[in-house]
């Protein structure tokens, strides 16, 4: 009679071997979701003044240890510098406030409470007159403070939110990332070669989109001007707004002292002036630049500029 070497025969079909079944189970990332969800069960049970002390040990370690991500951030900075000095030390601060938007991700449900209570550091009203004379709206916002927070708050005008972002680690770390997004209402779209069409779909029935929108990981994306420099942003905020005829309103979440926060909608961006298809992407993508700058410019260490910005070639971009 053959024998199964790879498994036992059971319920009418084979069971995989402990060894196939636990490198499945590490494949899919199943041992870091639940450190994932150990971190979140005890972040939530240190004090504000502990989980940000944490984490600004965590985000100085992170600056040296990664030199190659700090170096380059140090680039970015040096707009807001007036020395190489000065540059090293915004960028140190930016790191921390990093680590400690990611340990606010790991709180983010008591942090929607705690900032939906305090109603004097919420500002939605731009986004309600909005939805009360059109059929949605788009909020962006650049890579700053808490944008996870940012879009929690946006739901809580009323209208569904869906939000597109990149997939989180293995499957079981991204499963756990959504399922906490989708807790404070926001659904996440992931980013993808279908992500465009689920949010034309999302605008189209109504829902409000929000998105990250300071960089363009393709680096074919709409020639701006920003803090001076010409770089790409990504087209597909104001290309999606032209079509369905969605505002855009920019926004952000800024981190006050003693784990406060502030979450702003700003007014809607002006519609751009009747011309060709591209030229209303540019005009619109080129305020959305601007608005930007003037966020960012608030608190530039709350901006997590660790990326490289892509550079427009000139005659090129849209």
């Amino acid at each position: 009679m053959a024998t199964v070497a790879a498994g036992e025969i059971g319920a009418g079909r084979l069971l995989p071997s402990p060894r196939r079944a636990v490198s499945e189970w590490a494949r899919r990332g199943e041992h870091l979701g639940l450190l994932l969800a150990a971190a979140t069960s005890l972040t939530s049970a240190l004090p504000t003044a502990l989980r940000y002390g944490l984490a600004d040990i965590g985000g100085e370690g992170a600056y040296w240890l990664l030199r190659p991500r700090s170096r380059l951030a140090e680039e970015n900075y040096r707009i807001f510098a007036s020395s190489p000095s000065e540059a090293r030390r915004l960028t140190r601060r930016a790191f921390r406030n990093y680590a400690r938007t990611v340990m606010d991700f790991l709180v983010l449900e008591s942090l929607v409470r705690a900032t939906g209570e305090a109603q004097e550091m919420v500002e939605s009203g731009p986004l309600r007159r909005v939805l009360a004379t059109h059929r949605t709206a788009i909020v962006v916002t650049p890579h700053f403070g808490n944008w996870d927070l940012g879009a929690a708050m946006t739901a809580a005008a009323g209208r569904p939110v869906f939000a597109v972002a990149d997939r989180f680690g293995p499957p079981a770390v991204d499963r756990r990332v959504r399922a906490m997004r989708e807790r404070v209402g926001v659904t996440v779209i992931p980013s993808g070669p279908t992500s465009g069409r689920e949010a034309l779909r999302v605008l189209r029935r109504g829902d409000v989109l929000c998105l990250a929108a300071d960089i363009d990981h393709t680096g074919s994306g709409v020639a701006v001007t920003f803090f001076g420099r010409r770089v790409t942003f990504p087209a597909g905020p104001a290309t999606l707004a032209l079509h369905t005829e969605s505002p855009i309103i920019p926004g952000f979440v800024r981190r006050w002292p003693r784990g406060r926060h502030e979450a702003r909608l700003l007014d809607p961006l002006p519609w751009p002036p009747p011309a060709s298809s591209g030229e209303r992407v540019q005009a619109l993508t080129q305020q959305i630049a601007s608005a930007f700058e003037r966020i960012i410019g608030q608190e530039p260490s709350q901006w997590f500029a660790f990326h490289r910005l892509p550079a427009a070639v000139p005659g090129g971009g849209r």
